[in-house]
């Protein structure tokens, strides 16, 4: 009787498939723990880095927009063209819409060609030329870029925020996508420096905004500025008398010749 009683105490050691079910169910909770973890470690380090590229990207758009070569192929005679009377004073003006409409769409293209190449996973050399011509803008030069991936990696000690192991660990590969949107503008603003002179300075308005995704949220960069392009004026006859306008109802005094 004692020996049986023992016998039924004893249990069988659990199989093969049952040790194998046990592991795999460990498995796949570690597993979904440590990316939890992880997750939640990287996202605010992707995010902040993400706004970073997309500051830098966006300020390296407004140097490409309007650069040197702009400037030094467009002249201000040919966006504001003066009209001369026979002593060669300056009688009117006007502002040149054939030339302020190429301007404007030259700076987007270039702009936009930039964010083309950024959302392709390539970041132009800004040291070679990305200047393109309107009446040949098919023919831009492919070899004017340096292939670099968005690609970064970020090392899984700074992921879990381990100050002594940052550097170590393995590296996680995380890819941005970059989405671009410009818009321009091209402005003349005309202000009056003395009663006979006038300043004129085309500006024009660019915005740019960088939107950098990541595969647990985005962040957007927008960045709007005003550049001048150029900067002229004339000058006119000086007038018998000059009303500032203000309202003041002052008696004004007319010279009798």
């Amino acid at each position: 009787m004692w020996k049986r009683s023992i016998n039924k105490r004893r249990r069988t050691p659990p199989s093969i498939r049952q040790l194998m079910f046990i592991t795999t169910i460990l498995f796949v909770i570690a597993t979904m723990v440590s990316i939890v973890i992880v997750n939640k470690g990287i996202k605010p380090i992707l995010l902040e880095i993400a706004e970073t590229k997309n500051i830098q990207y966006a300020n390296i758009a407004m140097g490409i927009a309007v650069n040197k070569k702009l400037n030094e192929d467009l002249e201000v005679e040919d966006l504001i063209e003066f009209q001369y009377d026979e002593s060669g004073q300056v009688t009117s003006y006007h502002i040149n819409a054939a030339m302020e409409n190429k301007v404007q769409r030259n700076i987007r293209y270039r702009v936009e060609n930039y964010l083309d190449q950024l959302e392709q996973g390539v970041v132009p050399d800004t040291s070679a030329p990305l200047d393109v011509d309107i009446e040949a803008e098919e023919q831009t030069s492919i070899e004017a870029v340096q292939e670099k991936s968005n690609l970064i990696e970020i090392p899984l000690g700074q992921v879990l925020n381990l100050p002594l192991l940052a550097n170590l660990g393995p590296k996680i590969p995380v890819k941005l996508e970059l989405i671009g949107y410009v818009n321009t503008e091209v402005k003349t603003t005309i202000s009056n420096v003395s009663i006979n002179t006038v300043h004129i300075e085309p500006v024009v308005f660019i915005e740019v905004e960088i939107r950098t995704v990541i595969p647990f949220g985005s962040k957007t960069a927008r960045i709007e500025q005003e550049i001048p392009i150029g900067s002229g004026g004339y000058n006119g006859d000086v007038p018998q008398y000059y009303n500032n306008g203000n309202g003041n109802n002052d008696n004004v005094a007319i010279p009798i010749r």
